[in-house]
């Protein structure tokens, strides 16, 4: 299914976020008023020379397909909706306009042709993989990594920064971003899980402890820069890193645990999650937050996704 950029750019359902105006966000922020226009911010996603630009996600089930899609002269991302991990190969797909096809891949029920695809590759049989000629080019964590080296962008979409200083600290910051997701997962297990991905119960102090450092750091970086974005006024590629894993954590840890990351450190992590939302990429890329919700309380996990079925458009109705 194809939709235009603009399509979903304002919801009217108060879990996605559309409006501008001051107030109180859904994290329990009080809502500064927005600096900058972000229809201007946006116009240079729209406009490129050097690539055709794509008006939206072009989204397939891969359940539906009875051989592996043909890739001349076409990204596909095989991805799945519900992955944290597949959502930032398709963040940074939208974010710098690139054409491409997202392949949706039941991790339950993986299509025939998709495992053959990986033996041949020599990969895992997981997403996200990314596909183009004929040939995976980049699969799992480096998948954004090679976008950015691969595809341009233009000016704010570009995600390549001419600045060795800048540059580091993208790396930096993308780097300790594994330590913020192992925090963040334990932190939700508790003492009684199964595993780091199931939602627990008997979190411990020390275990918030361990993610509340985690979240001082990535407030010093907003505080260095200047914010409202990790690197000051740009979304850079670490941004599009941390949103899903910051964005399930903003939901689950207050239904789970007495914790509210949105409330600790000064709600800095409340603040960027909020401008972060106002991007069409992450309106596009995010699953209802309210269907989302009931899903990991009916399976006390966050990767309820690898053991049942879930259609690609199940939790992102503004999609269809």
């Amino acid at each position: 299914m194809c939709l235009p950029f603009g399509a979903i750019s304002m919801l009217s359902s108060s879990h996605h976020l559309g409006a501008r105006s001051c107030g109180r966000n859904q994290y329990g922020r009080v809502r500064k008023p927005w600096q900058r226009s972000i229809k201007t911010f946006l116009a240079g996603a729209r406009s490129v020379s050097s690539v055709q630009r794509q008006a939206g996600p072009c989204i397939i089930e891969g359940a539906k397909l009875h051989a592996r899609p043909d890739s001349t002269g076409i990204l596909i991302l095989y991805s799945h909706m519900l992955c944290p991990f597949a959502e930032r190969a398709l963040l940074t797909l939208l974010f710098k306009g690139v054409p491409h096809q997202a392949v949706h891949v039941d991790r339950c029920e993986k299509p025939s042709w998709f495992v053959d695809l990986c033996k041949i590759e020599g990969l895992p049989d997981d997403v996200p993989n990314i596909e183009l000629h004929g040939r995976v080019r980049a699969s799992g964590k480096d998948s954004c990594r090679w976008i950015c080296e691969n595809f341009r962008g233009q000016g704010t979409t570009d995600l390549k920064y001419s600045n060795r200083q800048d540059k580091q600290q993208v790396d930096t910051l993308v780097q300790a971003c594994l330590g913020f997701i192992k925090a963040g997962l334990n932190l939700l297990a508790g003492n009684d899980s199964r595993g780091l991905w199931q939602i627990g119960t008997g979190q411990t102090q020390a275990q918030w402890k361990a993610f509340e450092q985690e979240l001082e750091a990535f407030q010093d970086a907003i505080k260095e820069s200047g914010g409202p974005f990790l690197l000051g006024s740009e979304v850079s590629l670490a941004d599009l890193i941390y949103m899903p894993f910051m964005e399930r954590f903003a939901i689950a840890m207050p239904a789970f645990t007495p914790y509210d990351p949105c409330a600790a450190c000064d709600g800095l992590m409340a603040d960027w999650l909020w401008e972060m939302e106002q991007l069409e990429c992450c309106q596009i890329a995010a699953p209802d937050h309210d269907l989302y919700l009931q899903a990991i309380r009916q399976w006390r996990s966050l990767e309820f996704y690898k053991h049942n079925t879930f259609e690609a458009f199940q939790l992102h109705p503004h999609l269809q």
